[in-house]
């Protein structure tokens, strides 16, 4: 059995990224349908009923209380993860695929689920090594920094009471997508380990994936699964699909046929990363994030790219090109 995991909780528009997370996968899998199962951790199982209706979910209700109990005592959203992969091991038999719901399938992932064993696992993708973000600039770069700091001045205690010392040298991957083998399961309690002692001191959102991180590349080998999972983490890519699924996503449409549904979730994975880097909102991003870095000459192009495919109706950001415009000629 494969059994893919993924959490959607709070907002509609977060249940819609959900329902595209696993629409995608069964656009995608080459496996037949009783060979898979779902996992829903939510607060709202209601939503997606009819959207799912003749796949294999399984519903795990979130309530305020079981959410709080997953934060720990430390009260760290991100804890969830380490907690609904934890009881899904002891739901389910077979490979287990997380996904966040900001992700959606792109190809089949089966061949990968096939190099899973004990001694191999996928996340998302390989993002830097603790030393590339030690003098991250501030303020933005702080819990960073904090984290680097953390790391070498101690070191940390699994649950077998063995310390571990993390080095500068250990590799940050994507946590976002995860596929493990069912004997990773041994790895949990050492990633709740680290995680609870990484994120008190530090407050940094990414504890628990550097905590997954380095205790997998600590005892297994791990791979990248991006070539068939995508991940829009970032905030505004995440707004372009909320507006996209918007009015693609309605009551009528979940109660369509799974073919239709799935035959529509195959176009739009096809679309959406061409999508994201024409959309006037990646743009707007681009133009601010180079006058942020005070690469004027860029910023203005892409504020002419604005201009070029719309009129300027955003004050939001003509106030941020005159503001960034006034720091220029201040400086010469």
């Amino acid at each position: 059995m494969t059994n893919l995991v993924i959490q959607s909780f709070g907002k509609e528009n977060e249940y819609k990224r959900a329902i595209l997370t696993v629409l995608s996968y069964y656009a995608c899998t080459s496996l037949a349908v009783e060979e898979t199962r779902v996992l829903l951790f939510t607060d709202k199982p209601e939503y997606f009923k009819s959207v799912f209706e003749n796949l294999p979910v399984d519903y795990k209700l979130l309530t305020p209380g079981k959410i709080k109990q997953m934060r720990g005592e430390i009260d760290f959203l991100h804890r969830m993860k380490i907690a609904l992969i934890d009881e899904a091991f002891a739901l389910v038999e077979g490979n287990l695929l997380y996904a966040d719901s900001d992700t959606f399938f792109i190809s089949d992932p089966t061949a990968l689920e096939r190099q899973l064993s004990p001694d191999k696992c996928f996340m998302h993708l390989w993002e830097f090594k603790f030393a590339e973000v030690k003098n991250l600039p501030l303020p933005a770069g702080k819990t960073s920094r904090d984290f680097v700091n953390l790391v070498e001045s101690k070191e940390f205690i699994l649950t077998n009471h063995n310390k571990l010392k993390v080095t500068l040298e250990h590799v940050s991957w994507n946590a976002g997508v995860m596929f493990f083998h069912p004997t990773h399961a041994r790895f949990i309690p050492d990633v709740y380990a680290l995680t609870d002692q990484f994120y008190p001191d530090t407050l940094n959102h990414a504890s628990e994936q550097f905590a997954f991180s380095v205790v997998l590349q600590e005892n297994i080998q791990i791979s990248s699964c991006n070539s068939v999972v995508y991940h829009y983490w970032y905030r505004i890519k995440k707004l372009i699909v909320d507006l996209f699924l918007e009015e693609r996503i309605t009551k009528d449409w979940g109660n369509q046929p799974l073919e239709h549904k799935l035959a529509d979730v195959r176009k739009w994975t096809e679309i959406l990363p061409g999508h994201f880097e024409n959309h006037i909102l990646t743009i707007k991003d681009h133009a601010i994030q180079s006058f942020n870095e005070k690469r004027y000459e860029e910023g203005y192009r892409f504020t002419a790219k604005v201009i070029r495919k719309e009129l300027i109706k955003d004050r939001k950001f003509l106030l941020d090109v005159l503001y960034h415009t006034k720091s220029y000629f201040l400086q010469k």
